[in-house]
């Protein structure tokens, strides 16, 4: 009786442990922004990352349970168990993930992700989220930024290079421009362009890592004309 009594507790002990082990494991997608959220995206590049307090990225397994969830060899990283995914859209909406121990490949920890379309990639010019602006504001701005409207998705994409164009009082500005960064020229341009009027960064390169270079949509920006909030009349410069 004894002997049964020790096994039991031995197998009890195994099982809690496996328990606890699936409890302190942090399952993520290295490029949703928000690192809690089991999110993959399709079309895109999902890397998901395995690693817990007290577990060797060699002693687990990944393996997918769906057709819809498609994953790379893994690779090693310090502490961490890193795989390539890419979800599938298709009938089946499920996409698991177990988690097994590598030596008795038993489940220690199953995930179920869920998957989002990526956006278009735009532009925007450094804080301004609008498409209209006080020329002040305009030219307070440094730099382009690039992201993805109302989207998770945080791969590394930069802008290569664009085109900053306008119509000034001596005519017309076509003015190309490598990296992401406003210089002198650009700022000049700006303060003589007319209120009213609407500057362009057009021609906008965008690549990633392993990604091709690609255009994206023009920004367009509308000078918003100085106006006195008091009086409804414009400002006269001093």
């Amino acid at each position: 009786m004894s002997c049964i009594v020790m096994v039991g507790l031995a197998v009890a002990g195994a099982a809690t442990s496996a328990f606890a082990q699936g409890d302190s494991i942090v399952v993520r997608n290295k490029w949703c922004a928000k690192k809690d959220s089991l999110l993959l995206f399709y079309g895109g590049n999902n890397t998901i990352e395995v690693f817990g307090n007290g577990i060797k990225p060699t002693e687990i397994k990944l393996k997918s349970l769906d057709k819809s969830l498609r994953i790379g060899l893994p690779e090693i990283k310090g502490d961490t168990l890193a795989v390539l995914a890419m979800p599938f859209k298709g009938k089946a909406k499920q996409m698991r993930l177990a988690i097994l121990n590598s030596r008795t490949m038993k489940p220690i920890k199953t995930i179920e992700f869920t998957a989002d379309d990526i956006p278009d990639p735009v532009a925007r010019l450094g804080v301004i989220e609008t498409n209209e602006a006080p020329k002040d504001l305009i030219q307070r701005q440094t730099k382009l930024r690039l992201f993805f409207p109302g989207s998770l998705y945080s791969y590394p994409y930069r802008i290569k290079q664009f085109n900053f164009r306008t119509t000034i009082p001596r005519g017309k500005v076509d003015m190309p421009v490598n990296g992401v960064f406003m210089n002198n020229n650009i700022l000049r341009a700006i303060a003589e362009t007319p209120d009213g009027d609407t500057i362009t960064y057009g021609s906008i390169q965008v690549t990633c890592p392993e990604c091709a270079t690609r255009t994206i949509k023009d920004l367009r920006i509308r000078i918003k004309p100085a106006v006195d909030t008091v009086k409804g009349a414009k400002n006269i410069p001093k």
